[in-house]
C-alpha cells in the first residue's frame, strides 16, 4: 500500500533535474591526511565523530544503536526509470558492503525514497491515506517532525522496533546474548528498524548529483543519525548540506564507509558498542580508503 501510494503521488510531481555523474572518492584535504598520521589524534577525532553522529536526545548512550536486522526492501520513486535504477543500485551496494541485510526476492518495501518538488503535499496525502506512516509516534511528535523538517533538502523518518530484548516475548524468555544476561557490559535491548522513508526535495537539491543524494540517504537510512550533528572537519557525506562546509563531499567518505561497516559488525547488546565501533573505525580509516 505504501509503495502504490507514494508512487501515485510522486507521479504528479515535477521531474527532478538529471544529475551529472559524480566521483565516489571522498574529499579529504591534505591537512586532514597529515593529521591522521598521528594515531592518538585520529582516535580522538573518530571517537568524537561517532558520538556526535549517534547522539540520541532524550535517550541514554547505553541504548543500542539502531540498525537493520530484518532484510531491507528498497523502493525509489519520483525519478526517471534510469535514475531509479541508478539510485537503487547505489543504495543496495552500500547496504550490502556495510553488512546490512537485503531482501532477495519480491518483498514489501520498508526503505522508501521519494523525490518530489512538493514534499509537503506528498507527506500530507501519504499520511492521510496511511495513518501508520509514522508508526506509533504521537501527534505531537509527528507535528514536530513536519514543522522542523520543512527546510531540510532531505527529510528522514525512522520507525523503530524497540521490542527485541532479553526478557519475555509472548510469555517466553528470549535472551539477546546467549553467553550472558544484562550486566555492566552487556545490555538487554537491540533496536531494529521497522521502516524508514526519505523525502528528497528536488527544489532544494538541484545543485547536487544523484550519486551524492544516494550516498547521503544511505548514510542517513542505515542507522539513526543526528542530521544536525556538528562533525567539525570530519569528512562525511552528511556534510553535504552544511552551510559551513568548505569542500562539498562528492560521495560517501572512507570515514562513512568505516562507520557503517563497524556498526554492522558490532554487538548491539554491548554497552560499549560506540567505543567498539570507534576502535574498528579507527583501524579501518588508518589503513584503507572507502571500499565503495
Amino acid at each position: 500500500m505504501l509503495a502504490a501510494l507514494c508512487c501515485s503521488i510522486v507521479a504528479r510531481s515535477d521531474p527532478p533535474p538529471t544529475s551529472a555523474p559524480a566521483a565516489t572518492e571522498s574529499l579529504q584535504p591534505p591537512s586532514e591526511v597529515a593529521a591522521e598520521t598521528a594515531p592518538a589524534a585520529l582516535e580522538r577525532r573518530v571517537d568524537a565523530f561517532v558520538r556526535a553522529l549517534t547522539r540520541n536526545p532524550g535517550l541514554s548512550d547505553e541504548n543500542s544503536l539502531v540498525r537493520w536486522n530484518s532484510p531491507i526492501c528498497l523502493l525509489v520513486a519520483g525519478l526517471t526509470a534510469k535514475d531509479v535504477k541508478l539510485v537503487s543500485a547505489r543504495l543496495s551496494q552500500i547496504s550490502s558492503s556495510s553488512g546490512a541485510p537485503l531482501a532477495r526476492s519480491s518483498c514489501q518495501p520498508n526503505f522508501i525514497v521519494v523525490a518530489t518538488s512538493e514534499p509537503e503535499r506528498v507527506l500530507d496525502a501519504w499520511y492521510a491515506r496511511d495513518s501508520r506512516l509514522f508508526g506509533d509516534a504521537t501527534s505531537a511528535q509527528i507535528r514536530q517532525f513536519l514543522e522542523n523538517s520543512r527546510s531540510r533538502p532531505v527529510r528522514v523518518w525512522y520507525n523503530i522496533d524497540q521490542g527485541r530484548k532479553s526478557g519475555t516475548r509472548n510469555g517466553h524468555f528470549i535472551p539477546s546474548n546467549t553467553r550472558a544476561e544484562s550486566s555492566a557490559f552487556v545490555g538487554n535491548a537491540a533496536f531494529d528498524f521497522l521502516s524508514v522513508f526519505a523525502i528528497i526535495d528536488t527544489h532544494r537539491t538541484e545543485h547536487t548529483t544523484l550519486d551524492q543524494l544516494a550516498d547521503y540517504v544511505a548514510m542517513a537510512g542505515l542507522t539513526r543519525v543526528d542530521l544536525d550533528a556538528r562533525l567539525a572537519s570530519a569528512p562525511s557525506i552528511l556534510q553535504l548540506f552544511a552551510a559551513s562546509s568548505a569542500n562539498q563531499p562528492s560521495g560517501l567518505s572512507n570515514w562513512d564507509a568505516a562507520f557503517l561497516k563497524a556498526l554492522y559488525e558490532s554487538n548491539q547488546t554491548s554497552r560499549t558498542q560506540r567505543l567498539d565501533i570507534a576502535e574498528r573505525m579507527t583501524q579501518n580509516v588508518s589503513r584503507a580508503a572507502s571500499p565503495f
